[in-house]
């Protein structure tokens, strides 16, 4: 009876941790999906509460970044700039490592300048914060050890594999 009740334990454990993973990766795509219409909107308010808080703080907080990603904005559009598509395509598994979950997502872009097409696929290292309940991002090559932002993160390490960028540049023919 006891190896009965020991089983029945171990396997109803494991459903609610598997429902649990299954619960944060649906909604790390749902996140990472509004940072990606966000930024299609040029909304920065918005984009930056998807952004994890390290980068924020070494940015000067989210009102110097908002103001910084306005003017980069600014300036690209008027070089001809502008984003078709910025959509969230998957996201990686869910581990748990240094005390909180991790995953990576794969976004996928399409943009326009100076008469080129440009796509690109791309990945963001995502953060869940427990307590507010929603995932933070980061651009994940970034996070390597030759990375600019990975300073901000004293001694990460993470098992996810994370897959190099690509970028194809072509002429629009229109």
């Amino acid at each position: 009876m006891k190896k009965i009740t020991l089983l029945l334990f171990v396997f109803c454990a494991t459903q609610v941790f598997s429902q649990d993973i299954k619960a944060l990766k649906s909604s790390a795509m749902k996140d990472a999906q509004a940072a990606c219409n966000a930024t299609l909107k040029e909304d920065f308010k918005t984009l930056l509460t998807y952004t994890h808080p390290n980068i924020l703080n070494a940015a000067g907080g989210a009102d110097v970044m908002e103001e910084y990603l306005k003017t980069t904005f600014s300036q690209m559009k008027a070089n001809g700039f502008a984003y078709e598509i910025a959509e969230t395509k998957s996201v990686s598994d869910v581990v748990k490592e240094q005390g909180e979950y991790r995953c990576y997502v794969e976004n996928y872009n399409v943009m326009k300048m100076n008469g080129k097409r440009i796509t690109s696929t791309s990945y963001m290292l995502g953060f869940y914060n427990e307590a507010t309940k929603k995932w933070t991002f980061v651009e994940a090559k970034e996070m390597k050890d030759t990375g600019t932002i990975i300073a901000y993160f004293p001694d990460f390490k993470t098992s996810l594999d994370i897959p190099e960028n690509t970028i194809e540049m072509k002429d629009i023919k229109e």
